[in-house]
């Protein structure tokens, strides 16, 4: 599995965005350093590194990256988690999702991870936020520009109405990410599905590393879960691989 590279403009626009220009410098050199390592097999180094970049932006490329350094070190259900959200972040990154379904079948569980659904899996949350900008205010041009100027635009209304339907399917896909953030795996080798957020409450069915399920809320130190199979109950929190939470 060969690790992956930002490309520089993308690379300084996200760390502009969400770092400022001289964090985002330093984050790149970690980035590349992780690289390196990888490259030379030093895989404590190179998680170490991926790691640290995570730590203050989400990227693709670096959790893609980070799944295939855990790959390497045999710790397939933290890969998985990895590659499930480096596909998230790009639904194009065929790699991604190929190799989350190599870790989910080194695991026996290749028929439990989800798919992004239609439409969320063509485009990024990013680019459906964009797309769904461009269509609200195309559709408020057409509806409302008689307003503004004399000259009428021909089918306006027409073409408002479509712009107003591709708003609404943009939001769709922006809704649709937001909810596959919610997956996460389980991390420990046998996690008890608890009725009730208490550690002495009985436990309705046993989860195994490595199954995906769904956060749906916290409380008391516990993640109350659905799993892929529809069944719901309450995990402690340290049992979890997960995404920082909105």
């Amino acid at each position: 599995m060969k690790a992956t590279r930002f490309t520089t403009g993308c690379l300084f626009l996200i760390m502009l965005i969400h770092a400022g220009p001289v964090i985002g410098q330093s984050l790149e050199e970690t980035f590349l350093k992780g690289n390196i390592a990888y490259g030379n097999g030093e895989y404590e180094s190179a998680e170490e590194a991926y790691r640290t970049v995570l730590d203050q932006v989400q990227s693709a490329e670096v959790h893609y990256n980070l799944g295939n350094t855990l790959a390497q070190k045999g710790e397939w259900s933290e890969a998985a988690f990895h590659y499930m959200h480096a596909y998230a972040l790009n639904p194009h990154m065929e790699a991604a999702r190929a190799n989350l379904m190599l870790a989910a079948n080194r695991m026996r569980l290749a028929s439990h991870y989800p798919d992004l659904p239609t439409p969320a899996k063509y485009l990024s949350q990013r680019q459906w936020t964009t797309m769904a900008a461009i269509f609200f205010w195309v559709a408020l041009i057409l509806f409302f520009h008689g307003d503004f100027i004399k000259y009428k635009l021909p089918f306006s209304k027409t073409l408002g109405t479509v712009a107003v339907l591709m708003a609404v399917v943009c939001v769709a896909g922006i809704i649709q990410h937001k909810l596959f953030k919610d997956w996460a795996v389980v991390s420990s080798s046998l996690v008890s599905l608890r009725v009730a957020p208490t550690e002495q409450s009985p436990g309705e069915s046993v989860l195994i590393e490595g199954d995906p399920i769904r956060i749906l809320g916290e409380q008391k130190g516990f993640f109350h879960v659905m799993t892929a199979s529809g069944d719901e109950g309450f995990i402690l929190q340290k049992e979890v691989y997960n995404l920082p939470r909105d």
